[in-house]
């Protein structure tokens, strides 16, 4: 073989690749790629390359319920958007606050087990990922344990892609919603790890910042997250490591309509949720 003809079959030989690739991702993403703690994306996992995580004009957006009740069902919506977007696909899981799956997914019109019915912790597009103009969404289903799990968090991440059938030009987002707990102050106290307690709010409602006063069982870096009510991120920070005891965590918030906003404290694997308004 001369070099010209083992070009075009090295080149032959790329292009099945990725289109056997972009085949078999269009029938669901692999388990794992939520973006949450722990996970990766298809961008990070070179499933689909060339467009960092979260970069461009599209969103993903998770809507639903601010509470659960233990063995009630919960329908979400999630939705993806990119002007220019032909295909669509999705992940989504739930964790804990110890990073753990909670409850269990419902399959709805359009959805499956992530790895073909397999890894039921997370749910995906089913085959094949549907195409459309702009913009798509699902509706999900998500069944929660039938006892307190406290405060959880949705994780999920949606494919805004070209339609060209290969892994280049495509866009990927993540979001996360979290979802709070509805029962009482007695089984909530039961189910919050000790490892980080969360003790008050102030002011609240706040104007230009507020502070989250805490207790740290060990020392720990605190990372603190506040989310708007389509579960989108608009604010973090964390802190250098704290030693163990009370800690005041103040966050400057930023230009952000009044309301009323959730948020999320991690420190040494433990999270606690909790909410505050902003007024004008």
């Amino acid at each position: 073989m001369n070099w010209g003809s083992r070009l075009v079959a090295t080149g032959v030989l790329a292009t099945s690749v990725l289109l056997v690739a972009a085949s078999v991702l269009s029938r669901g993403a692999p388990a794992g790629r939520t973006g949450a703690p722990g996970d990766l994306t298809c961008a990070d996992a070179g499933c689909h390359v060339s467009n960092p995580v979260n970069t461009g004009d599209g969103m993903v957006q998770v809507t639903g319920p601010a509470t659960y009740t233990p063995g009630t069902p919960v329908d979400l919506v999630l939705h993806a958007s990119r002007p220019g977007a032909l295909r669509f696909g999705f992940q989504i899981t739930v964790r804990d606050q110890n990073g753990q799956m909670a409850g269990e997914w419902e399959v709805t019109d359009g959805t499956q087990f992530a790895d073909f019915g397999l890894a039921t912790a997370y749910l995906t597009h089913a085959a094949f990922a549907p195409r459309a103009s702009d913009t798509y969404q699902w509706s999900v289903k998500w069944i929660p344990p039938s006892t307190a799990a406290g405060d959880l968090t949705f994780y999920a991440a949606a494919n805004t892609a070209n339609g060209d059938d290969t892994i280049f030009g495509d866009f990927i987002y993540t979001t996360s919603l979290p979802i709070l707990y509805s029962g009482n102050t007695a089984v909530e106290e039961h189910v919050t790890p000790r490892g980080l307690k969360l003790d008050s709010v102030f002011p609240n409602p706040a104007k230009e910042q507020f502070t989250a006063r805490i207790e740290l069982d060990r020392s720990s870096i605190v990372t603190l997250h506040l989310y708007d009510n389509l579960g989108r991120i608009r604010s973090s920070i964390q802190t250098p490591r704290l030693s163990a005891g009370n800690q005041d965590i103040q966050m400057r918030l930023p230009d952000l309509s009044p309301g009323t906003y959730s948020f999320r404290l991690e420190a040494s694997g433990f999270s606690q949720m909790g909410v505050v308004s902003i007024c004008c």
